[in-house]
């Protein structure tokens, strides 16, 4: 069963698969007596993207510890060929009511650097809306989770951006530095237990552990459950086929081993935005946004968690301050002139008394995405400075939308309260400038 959350500033939360249980061999090391491999990740808003190579192909893939099967999207050209070879299978969004197919292929070779799994099932999902590229603005193929942890020993640095992965029968490395708890696998998806601190009592939750998530705790409300009177209704992000609503607020503290960690962020989603989850009062999900102060060894096979803070471990937990929730929606085709004079060679006719030109100019043609307003938060800045679901995002602070990626832009929208930001818009084949300013969304 899998069911997942993705978080990018926002929220996104997946899907659910029902079937058998997978019995690929897992992945070996190429020599048998090799301890350990370094992979080096891009680190994109907290979230971990590996180069891997599918049956030869190279794509980039999430790692996620919060999915239990490996996922593919955003593929072109193989369809048919897929579905062919595929076991069919209904899958449905987190609200329950978004419903398309995935398509089971057996028996494929996953290679991560020179680490190799020679049977691994993958399952393609072909419906647009269930494409997370869009979402997190960086181009990935599918979501790696359980089947890369399972066997393994691994090592997650978020200050350095590298994954070590160790080989369990040859494992010497000390941890004596580290704080270890207990790993708890449910439905091939790790939890461990760490305490809230909220309206000055403390409760103790089984939080999943999710490297799939930029965002930083999530637990589900409680009828007894006392949200701080500075909290808001907010939207906290996309399913990969739905909106996620809910109320977003600060804790007191957050308190994982002898660590606490002060003020983060937490959320309190809908109940009814995701009938599809399986939640419990006692059940919560730590994001990356917690995980990326810590340095991470997971021992799956023991059941083990070893983590130790890292220079990140107090910094501020940051927020979107504008209200726009933004998306890449497809590419538009630019074509570029460059040297348009310089190997030109004038010759003069004198029949006609001009010059004219030998050469034709070089010119290059670029995709470039188009950035639009997924969703406006309510009562936000954005909200009242009037932008839409739908507004193409032209430029921002007179810098063009293309130019930018979504990490960059979230970390602008996050900078500093009171900050104005300048953007030109499309709506309805038409050009308009708009302006907000940042502003806190929590009650002073």
């Amino acid at each position: 069963m899998l069911k997942k959350f993705y978080f990018v500033s926002v929220l996104f939360i997946g899907f659910c698969i029902t079937c058998l249980s997978q019995n690929n061999q897992g992945f070996t090391f190429h020599k048998p007596h090799k301890k350990r491999y370094k992979i080096g990740f891009v680190n994109y808003n907290n979230l971990i993207i590996i180069k891997v190579k599918l049956n030869n192909r190279p794509m980039n893939f999430l790692v996620d510890t919060g999915v239990d099967k490996t996922v593919l999207f955003g593929l072109e050209g193989d369809e048919e060929s897929i579905k062919e070879n595929s076991t069919k299978i209904l899958i449905r969004g987190v609200s329950g009511k978004k419903k398309t197919y995935a398509y089971k292929n057996e028996n494929n070779l996953l290679e991560i650097g020179k680490l190799k799994d020679t049977s691994h099932d993958v399952y393609a999902i072909f419906d647009k809306d269930f494409n997370i590229s869009d979402k997190i603005g960086y181009q990935v193929q599918g979501i790696l989770g359980y089947n890369f942890f399972r066997d393994l020993i691994v090592k997650i640095n978020y200050k350095r951006d590298f994954i070590k992965i160790y080989n369990p029968e040859n494992f010497s490395k000390s941890l004596r530095c580290y704080e270890s708890i207990d790993l708890k696998l449910y439905k091939q998806k790790p939890y461990l237990k760490a305490q809230l601190k909220q309206k000055g009592n403390v409760r103790s939750f089984m939080f999943l552990l999710d490297t799939g998530s930029g965002d930083a705790i999530w637990v589900q409300p409680q009828p007894d459950t006392r949200i701080p009177e500075k909290s808001f209704d907010d939207i906290l992000g996309y399913g990969f086929a739905d909106i996620i609503r809910g109320k977003r607020t600060k804790a007191d503290g957050f308190n994982l081993g002898s660590y606490q960690l002060k003020s983060p962020k937490i959320a309190y989603p809908d109940t009814l935005a995701y009938s599809g989850l399986e939640f419990t009062s006692k059940s919560g999900v730590i994001g990356s946004e917690i995980m990326r102060r810590f340095h991470w060894v997971l021992d799956y096979s023991n059941k083990r968690v070893y983590f130790k803070k890292n220079n990140d471990f107090s910094d501020q937990f940051n927020y979107d301050m504008s209200g726009l929730i933004l998306k890449y929606d497809g590419y538009q085709i630019i074509t570029s002139y460059v040297n348009v004079f310089s190997r030109a060679k004038a010759q003069t006719d004198n029949s006609a008394g001009y010059n004219k030109i030998a050469d034709e100019p070089d010119f290059y043609i670029e995709k470039r995405p188009i950035l639009r307003v997924g969703a406006v938060r309510p009562n936000s800045s954005a909200f009242e400075a009037g932008f839409v679901e739908g507004d193409e995002i032209v430029s921002i602070n007179s810098r063009a939308s293309h130019k930018y990626d979504l990490q960059e832009i979230m970390k602008i929208f996050s900078s500093e309260e009171g900050r104005i930001i300048n953007f030109e818009i499309r709506r309805g084949g038409r050009l308009y400038e708009k302006s907000l300013r940042l502003k806190s969304r929590f009650l002073e």
